[in-house]
């Protein structure tokens, strides 16, 4: 019975070092050097923090390996976008969000899983302020 509240200590432990962290991207190794749980442990935590949806998992095309991310969302309907220069992510819920969500079930009956939903570009201020990237 130990084991198991030890398991979900370090769950917890884990979880509240994102939550912390919310506007930080994170790799499972530096998340390791950061907290008492072993390396294993780390990584099977993040992995199923991530199936959760209480993480969020990024990969560019830039970095070698995934980050993660606290998902702080609280409601279902809008999408991500994350800068893959800086690293920023916007949580877009804009009026237009919801109308192509539901165009995707209308139009083509398919649910989108938003809360796991990115789009990756370039925000505006790594595109020198004009949030184009040409």
């Amino acid at each position: 019975m130990s084991e198991t509240r030890y398991k979900t200590r370090q769950r917890d432990e884990i979880l509240a070092f994102f939550a912390d962290h919310k506007d930080e991207c994170f790799t499972a190794k530096e998340v390791c050097g950061r907290v008492s749980a072993g390396e294993a442990t780390v990584f099977r935590t993040i992995a199923k923090l991530t199936d959760e949806g209480l993480i969020n998992r990024f990969v560019s095309g830039s970095r070698e390996c995934a980050h993660y991310q606290y998902n702080g969302c609280t409601h279902t309907d809008h999408i991500h976008l994350k800068c893959n220069k800086c690293g920023e992510l916007i949580h877009l819920d804009c009026e237009f969000v919801g109308k192509l969500l539901s165009h995707f079930m209308d139009e083509h009956s398919f649910t989108v899983d938003s809360g796991k939903t990115v789009i990756y570009g370039c925000c505006k201020n790594c595109a020198g302020g004009s949030g184009h990237e040409h």
